[in-house]
């Protein structure tokens, strides 16, 4: 039989290329991967300014003209399945042989400039890759080229110069572009750089005339660096520990460790005091979810696993052994392994239950430690150069860190405490049943059909029996919370009826002056007895004033309406009431409402527990003003889509935000008013704001002291989240 051979069109340069990549920046990050397996270190990327050509240059092994011939220019090539790179053994990111294409995909012409290492001759080709298309057959496509013998001062690498691009690249592209290469760059750049033929050491660089494209592009690269949740930085300075932790979008805590504390593993209570001066920084993070940024959780934690744990640098040179995965210098997998649950270094007075539980592992942790062995003369490094040498300076750097990690997980488990502290307060026990309920449905095919009905069937039961008693209960408490209110504010009532007592006896006996007056009276006492009838008459009006007003306070409570009926009110409204109601524990104090949305409505409840909420919160800050130069209350709202908030602002004493918590437990007072006006009666129980809070969890908002505006003391906040 005859034979044919199989053709291919050079139309299938084009085809590969926009069927392998689709996208631009796809196509660029393919060009930066190449450089990667090339053993390349440093990798520039420079826009021209006319946005027309690109230019991509690395310090790779480059190629001689044998390997352009026989791997560059042969399409499908099999010499990147060797799966490591020729010269660091790099993981190989391309396999097919194919990615180069890509770059027909970006421009219409392409130069190549390749200095191999160790050569003295450069090559040089250029393809036009219309004119490649139009050949016909692939076979038939030609590439122009020329070799050159270099200079002693040209350096190996590869530089590819991309012409009349047939995209637009903006701001967008280049976040892209960075999205899809930034896994390849160690995290701690050249301030911090790797030893020279490092394989991890690669850096790529941007350069751009145009305005935003090259802070795009760095930082996107650094996003992996910014998605943490907690921020450990720590120094030894002569003996002396200092620690901050930080958790995305608070302050710093800060952490001095510097009396005698328990020390490293030797049972020992003493400073560090073999070590000088010593620094790192330490990120913990979660990769589980979805990251910002883009990023995915699976490139994240390819990343970690191979940059992940506690490097420690010398000077400016890493010290290898430090950050490998196999290296648990710390002990921290060790630890996880034997579910360690109480820190051996952290003093007993601060340590909280079960504390280790939430000890990073290396897996999920960047840092790193800088030293600096030649002005340490205790601290010495390992012939070998990568290690450090386990003297007692060496025992306290590693004490150090440690602390500094267990300190962390100790403050994060006592966050968690303090979260299930107040949610317990408000999670219906229904909810709690209904949990039991999905979890045998979870399990259902794993337990005898008989044995999970008759299971099922009580864990219904159970279900109905908590909603009924608690949609009992929850009625009952809007109700008792205003009640407990009002039975407060009896207080001020008691105290504002001793004061009117006093009026009505100064009348009384203005009254005899009167009638006496009258017994004995002559024209030239009449002007003076007209002059105190006038005033009797005047204290008397202000005593029915007073006493209207004092009566109001319990107003929204006596109608059966305002207790049972739930509503969204309006927020404005249902404030002013309440603040007439308690206008005569005011005291001549200014009011604002000038920033208060007349439109907000308050989350579903009754007028008595808003009344309950607002009175209480009123009280407090009435009281904090009695002695303040500036009175001034001030009440503002903001909202949003999804959420809305009341904020109510005074210039009393203030209070400390750091132990504002405390002051929702029963009889917590933070009433710093004079010992003359608590003589008076001025001030409270200690109930109020345990009250408050029991009020909002059963309404679903959230109450909190949080930082004032400027010229006021205190800031009180209620928050909550829109359904609709």
């Amino acid at each position: 039989m005859e034979k044919l051979y199989f053709t291919v069109d050079a139309e299938l340069l084009r085809e590969l290329g926009e069927r392998l990549v689709g996208q631009p920046h796809i196509a660029l990050a393919e060009l930066i991967k190449n450089s990667y397996d090339a053993d390349a270190t440093q990798v520039t990327i420079k826009f021209s300014p006319d946005n027309d050509s690109i230019k991509v240059s690395d310090d790779g092994h480059g190629m001689t003209f044998k390997e352009f011939k026989n791997s560059w220019m042969r399409i499908g090539t099999t010499h990147k399945k060797e799966r490591r790179s020729k010269n660091l053994g790099r993981q190989m990111t391309g396999s097919k042989g194919v990615g180069r294409l890509a770059v027909q995909f970006l421009a219409n012409k392409l130069t190549i400039r390749t200095i191999s290492k160790g050569s003295s001759e450069w090559l040089e080709a250029k393809i036009d890759w219309k004119e490649a298309v139009k050949a016909g057959e692939l076979t038939e496509v030609t590439v122009e080229y020329t070799r050159k013998q270099s200079g002693p001062s040209l350096r190996h690498g590869t530089s590819i110069i991309l012409e009349e691009l047939k995209d637009t690249w903006d701001i967008d592209s280049i976040r892209k572009l960075a999205t899809a290469v930034w896994w390849l760059q160690p995290p701690f750049g050249s301030a911090l750089s790797y030893q020279d033929d490092s394989n991890d050491s690669f850096q790529v660089h941007f350069k751009s005339g145009h305005q935003g494209y090259a802070e795009t592009f760095e930082k996107q690269m650094g996003a992996i660096k910014g998605i943490w949740i907690a921020r450990l930085v720590g120094k030894s300075v002569d003996g002396e520990l200092m620690f901050s932790l930080q958790f995305p979008g608070e302050q710093p805590t800060i952490h001095k460790y510097s009396i005698a504390n328990f020390a490293h593993n030797k049972g020992k209570f003493n400073k560090i005091e073999n070590l000088n001066n010593a620094h790192f920084e330490i990120r913990i993070y979660d990769l589980s979810g979805r990251q910002k940024f883009g990023i995915k959780v699976g490139e994240a934690r390819e990343y970690f696993a191979t940059y992940g744990g506690v490097h420690v640098y010398d000077g400016n040179f890493r010290l290898p052994y430090y950050g490998l995965p196999t290296s648990d210098w710390l002990r921290l997998e060790y630890d996880h392994s034997h579910r360690k649950t109480v820190s051996e270094l952290l003093p007993r007075s601060i340590q909280v239950h079960r504390a280790l539980n939430d000890l990073p592992t290396l897996g999920r942790v960047l840092g790193v430690v800088n030293v600096n062995t030649s002005k340490e003369p205790n601290l010495k490094i390992m012939i070998t150069r990568d290690r450090l040498t386990e003297t007692p300076a060496y025992e306290d750097l590693v004490f150090m860190v440690r602390y500094a990690i267990d300190w962390y997980a100790n403050e994060t488990a006592r966050r968690k405490i303090e979260v299930k502290k107040r949610e317990a307060s408000s999670e219906p026990t229904s909810f709690k049943f209904e949990l039991v309920e999905q979890v045998l449905e979870e399990y259902e095919p794993e337990i005898p059909k008989k044995v999970y009905g008759e299971i099922y069937e009580k864990a219904r039961e159970a279900t109905i029996t908590a909603k009924t008693n608690q949609e009992l209960v929850l009625e009952q408490m809007g109700l008792l919370a205003p009640l407990a209110t009002a039975g407060i504010s009896a207080l001020s009532y008691q105290h504002e009826l001793k004061k009117q007592f006093t009026y009505i006896e100064d009348a009384i006996d203005r009254i005899k002056a009167v009638t006496f007056q009258l017994d004995s009276s002559n024209a030239a006492k009449e002007l003076e007895l007209q002059q105190n009838l006038d005033l009797l008459s005047a204290d008397l009006s202000s005593w029915l004033d007073r006493a209207k007003a004092t009566n109001s306070l319990f107003d929204y409570i006596a109608d059966t309406e305002n207790t049972k009926l739930r509503h969204r009110f309006r927020a404005m409204p249902v404030i002013k009431d309440i603040v007439a109601q308690t206008s005569f524990l005011a005291r001549g104090i200014d009011i604002d409402y000038s920033q208060l949305d007349d439109q907000l409505y308050l989350p579903e409840a009754s007028f008595a527990e808003w009344g309950a909420i607002f009175q209480n919160v009123f009280t407090n800050a009435f009281n904090a003003m009695l002695d303040s130069p500036r009175r001034l209350l001030h009440i503002s709202s903001c909202s949003h889509e999804k959420s809305g908030e009341i904020l109510i602002q005074d210039t009393g004493h203030g209070i400390d935000l750091q132990k504002a918590d405390k002051f929702f437990e029963p009889f917590e007072r933070a009433s710093k008013i004079s010992a003359e006006r608590q003589a008076l009666g001025y001030g409270g129980t200690g109930l109020g704001l345990t009250i408050v809070r029991l009020l909002v969890d059963n309404i679903g908002c959230r109450v909190q002291f949080v930082e004032p505006h400027n010229g006021f003391r205190t800031a009180f906040s209620i928050r909550w989240r829109e359904t609709k």
